[in-house]
């Protein structure tokens, strides 16, 4: 870039010097030569002004071209599919579907599946795939001759999902097709009992999945993934809900649900009134959320109801911070012996699942309830 400096003239009149600054001249045009130095020579300029070329536009390999000529260049990348046909993430180009082994994910390991692709028990369409095969919309997917629904599950990477696609995807705006959508998976009522660690982690001995195995939900399960809704702490009992549809802890548990869970509770001495209005307006209680990397919340519990049943006390919740009632009452000084939940945002108890260690597949009306999370 160039610059033109304003000239200085000086003008002799009698004794006394006239200075005055004349207008700046045009800007000279851009020379093609690195560092050449270009005075002014116009009249009446006392001293030299040294314009320095940057750099010319051909060392920079800038081509001179028009607007025109760009779009046109533009245009043909795009005709020639080199900015149309791949999706560019983070740098990377991305590549359609989704790999092979994730067919499997909620049954198997990411090297459990790609152990079953080589040794040769999965076929997509009837043949063979390799370990890095991609899947598209439409494959036949099949274990041991078995049809696995892998769709289902994320059809496509979500990074590469479409508008249609990301549409489809939400939950459907009518009960008719909400309950259509829930034939894939699997709602079950467990009575969890003591002793029973609300995880799926098989490292831990009490963990849920084993204790659901004994109990014989896997022949009821359609091989697929569970996993709970929500957490009930290893001393506590009552209902949870294990599914294998991914939508419904979000649909539940989201802060902005506000699905009432009812528990009764069993504190070591008999709660003064006092103390019940105190847990009923809130308590200052400090919680970790289970999960990694998380830090503890020091905070107020939000107001709640809170009735006496004999002794005991029966707490209905809309909050659900971690081990909360037991930390509540710890904080005026009491504690639990025995917390029980009866009933979760609108399910309860019955039938089968009255006795701890029992569990029932959801149905009827039962399942609308659940159809009213997803909506």
């Amino acid at each position: 870039f160039f610059f033109a400096m304003p000239t200085t003239h000086v003008l002799n009149s009698g004794s006394t010097n006239h200075r005055c600054v004349a207008r700046p001249r045009p800007r000279p045009r851009p020379c093609r030569c690195l560092g050449r130095a270009f005075p002014f020579t116009g009249s009446g300029s006392r001293s030299p002004l040294l314009l320095l070329a940057a750099a010319s536009s051909s060392s920079r390999g800038v081509r001179n071209s028009s607007p025109q000529q760009h779009v046109q260049r533009r245009s043909q990348k795009h005709n020639d599919g080199h900015l149309h046909d791949n999706n560019k993430v983070n740098g990377k180009i991305e590549e359609a579907g989704v790999r092979v082994n994730k067919a499997f994910r909620q049954t198997h390991s990411r090297r459990e599946a790609d152990a079953l692709v080589a040794s040769g028990r999965v076929h997509v369409n009837g043949t063979k795939p390799e370990p890095g095969t991609r899947l598209q919309p439409g494959d036949v997917v099949t274990l041991d001759g078995k049809r696995v629904a892998w769709e289902r599950l994320e059809p496509t990477s979500k990074k590469r999902q479409t508008k249609e696609t990301a549409a489809s995807s939400k939950a459907a705006s009518t009960p008719a097709d909400v309950r259509q959508s829930m034939k894939k998976f699997v709602y079950i009522a467990y009575h969890k009992p003591k002793g029973v660690t609300c995880t799926t982690d098989q490292k831990d001995a009490t963990n849920l999945l084993a204790a659901l195995q004994r109990a014989g939900v896997e022949k009821k399960s359609k091989n697929q993934r569970l996993f709970p809704v929500g957490r009930l702490d290893k001393l506590s009992t009552g209902l949870l809900v294990v599914t294998s549809d991914g939508r419904v802890p979000n649909a539940v548990l989201a802060p902005d649900a506000k699905y009432q869970k009812q528990y009764v509770v069993k504190p070591h001495e008999r709660v003064t009134d006092e103390h019940l209005r105190e847990l009923r307006s809130g308590v200052i209680i400090t919680t970790t959320a289970q999960r990694k990397g998380a830090k503890p919340l020091t905070a107020k519990t939000m107001p709640c109801q809170v009735d006496r049943r004999g002794d005991d006390l029966c707490f209905t919740l809309e909050e659900g911070r971690n081990r909360q009632i037991r930390r509540m009452l710890e904080a005026l000084g009491y504690r639990t012996l025995a917390l029980h939940r009866p009933s979760f945002a609108g399910l309860k108890l019955h039938g089968r699942t009255a006795a701890p260690g029992g569990w029932a597949l959801l149905e009827g009306d039962e399942l609308d309830v659940v159809a009213k999370w997803l909506k």
